[in-house]
């Protein structure tokens, strides 16, 4: 584990931490985690490498987890943060300590205020406790100060003690909590189904953004589609009938559950690819006449290739693909660029993003990255999806061609599709997954940047093959 605040690191425990901490106990800065300490010389080895072994198991919701906090300039280990769970209680609580030279200058309340923002953001636990004895004044000044709610005050005896003392009982709610009470909701239930997306009470999804622009677009964007009929999740109101709420310098909307799953075995559907093609081409048209939107993202997949994908790519001394294949793949896109149709497009088309109920489409999810681009991008992208799954998809070259034939036609049948669109469908798959080890050479992900050069190589050995299919 990592966090980096404006003056701290919180880190993973480290063996060599040991000294530091044996030197605290000294000063009783340990006293309110272990309770006796004389002793911690003998044990503080065997305590880190426990707590090392539960951050492998990583279960706040059984188990204490404790990190290191330490001084960014100096490297100095201050204390320590991190969470315990009260069994008697049967919720997680917050832990922290800072030694006593180090005490007074704010480290406690930077290091439990970046401590609670990692927890939430990491787990799928949407409340958190903190039990300080009411006569240690400092530390529930600090729990306080970091938001923190007083719930009650009251005599208990903590696992330390030797008898029962006055404490003081705080909570603390998530984002994702505090959001959802303006929709008159609580958390109770809600189940974090992607990273930034929440299942409430099985009928709602919640999703935040830390781009208000980008969602302000998806809204306006699931206004407009649910008004063609277009199967979309419906926009919930809150209770002053607002359409998203704001809070900690994110942005969260409430959506009705759609019906359905995504596909994971497409062996059980045989005439899957004429209905994704269809299914895409009905988003294309409702799509054309969302072109009026403001604040429409426009994008060129040229203008990316002759841009940052190049200059990554360059940057890393082309070590995936010679600058000269590179060069003709994009001379190729750009023969046929000003032919291809424009228009709003999806750019995130895969089996993630569309819902299937009973075998039978029912809706399409996630408009974050729509934007205008050449419209076949959306089914390249959808097709290369299938050779990144194809091991759990289990599909062979064979199946993929006869998939890729299929979707073409479904697509025609509601949409025709120029001559040169099939003809550039084989260079702007290429294209796209040059962009995509681009994106990983960026991301220091030479895994995933690999992959997509060898799908890149897949479809350049492929061209006629694929020519072939599409006709």
């Amino acid at each position: 584990m990592y966090i980096e605040t404006e003056r701290l690191i919180i880190r993973s425990l480290e063996s060599t931490d040991a000294q530091a901490y044996i030197e605290m106990a000294s000063d009783g800065s340990l006293h309110d985690i272990f309770g006796d300490c004389r002793d911690c010389h003998k044990w503080i080895g065997t305590w880190i490498r426990e707590a090392q072994a539960l951050e492998r198991e990583d279960r706040p919701d059984r188990e204490y987890l404790a990190y290191a906090v330490t001084e960014k300039q100096t490297g100095a280990l201050l204390g320590s943060v991190g969470c315990s769970y009260y069994e008697d209680r049967k919720q997680t609580g917050m832990c922290y300590f800072i030694g006593a030279q180090y005490r007074e200058q704010g480290y406690a309340a930077e290091a439990a205020a970046a401590y609670a923002a990692y927890f939430f953001s990491h787990y799928d636990i949407h409340k958190m406790i903190a039990l300080i004895r009411d006569a240690n004044t400092a530390s529930w000044k600090t729990i306080e100060k970091i938001g923190f709610i007083l719930t009650g005050t009251k005599m208990y005896q903590d696992i330390n003690d030797d008898k029962e003392q006055l404490y003081r009982f705080y909570q603390l709610s998530s984002p994702v909590s505090k959001a959802l009470t303006h929709w008159g909701l609580s958390d109770h239930g809600t189940v974090r189904i992607y990273d930034t997306a929440w299942q409430v009470e099985y009928k709602y999804v919640l999703k935040v953004y830390s781009d208000l622009n980008m969602l302000k677009r998806n809204l306006k964007i699931l206004r407009l589609l649910s008004e063609l009929n277009i199967p979309v999740g419906q926009i919930v109101p809150t209770q002053d009938n607002s359409s998203y709420v704001s809070l900690d310098n994110a942005f969260y909307f409430l959506s009705k559950k759609l019906p359905g799953s995504k596909i994971t075995r497409i062996e059980c559907h045989p005439d899957l690819a004429l209905q994704m093609g269809e299914i895409i081409a009905n988003l294309h048209v409702a799509f054309k006449k969302c072109e009026a939107l403001d604040g429409i993202w426009d994008n060129s997949l040229l203008d990316e290739m002759n841009g940052w994908v190049r200059e990554s790519l360059k940057g890393s001394g082309w070590n995936r693909i010679s600058e000269a294949e590179y060069e003709k793949t994009v001379s190729q896109l750009a023969d046929l660029y000003a032919q291809l149709p424009v228009q709003l497009i999806h750019r995130d088309i895969h089996f993630g993003n569309f819902l299937f109920a009973d075998g039978s489409f029912s809706g399409y999810i996630d408009f974050d990255l729509s934007q205008r681009n050449i419209r076949i991008f959306d089914i390249c992208y959808f097709l290369l999806g299938l050779l990144c799954q194809q091991e759990d998809l289990k599909i062979t070259e064979e199946d993929w061609l006869g998939f890729l034939r299929d979707v073409v036609l479904g697509y025609e049948k509601v949409l025709k599709l120029s001559g040169t669109e099939k003809k550039a469908m084989p260079c702007v798959m290429e294209c796209i997954e040059l962009l995509f080890a681009a994106y990983y050479e960026k991301s220091d992900d030479p895994g995933c940047a690999d992959d997509a050069c060898k799908i890149y190589e897949f479809i350049k050995t492929r061209e006629s093959s694929i020519g072939n299919y599409i006709q």
